[in-house]
């Protein structure tokens, strides 16, 4: 059910990065780059730019922050961190045609959804979901 809320999340700030994409100037990374977010570890490859719009969320009774980064090439990474997954277990992400993988030590749920290539797992009691619109982003993203 948490996934279900945290695809609602991801779907409604697509729809808001790329209005606020067209306009907005963005530092792109020349290396890549390792980042922390919400306490976990990722690493943002060469060509990439944050963008200025990370939000927050305590809606549809969950807690977490999502961070963008785009590159000019329309491609964008997703990065979703609910922070009260206390408790639940990676078989607690799964959704309808999602194909159960490990992306780099992690064992979570595959799937493809429109444009974007989703990767959920649990990771030191939270729940992160990445979406990418390269599949073989993943493998670069997540630590």
């Amino acid at each position: 059910m948490k996934l279900i809320r945290v695809i609602a999340i991801m779907f409604i700030s697509i729809l808001f990065l790329s209005v606020v994409c067209a306009t907005e100037n963005v530092d792109y990374f020349e290396n890549s780059t390792n980042i922390t977010f919400q306490d976990v570890n990722f690493t943002i490859p060469s060509g990439f730019g944050e963008s200025k719009d990370a939000q927050e969320f305590d809606d549809l009774g969950s807690e977490g922050q999502t961070c963008f980064y785009i590159n000019e090439a329309n491609g964008e990474i997703i990065i979703t961190v609910i922070s009260d997954w206390m408790g639940m277990n990676v078989d607690e992400l799964y959704k309808d045609g999602a194909e159960k993988t490990t992306i780099n030590g992690h064992e979570g749920w595959n799937y493809t959804e429109g444009d974007l290539h989703y990767f959920g797992y649990v990771h030191d009691d939270k729940g992160i979901l990445i979406g990418v619109t390269n599949q073989t982003r993943l493998y670069e993203v997540i630590l």
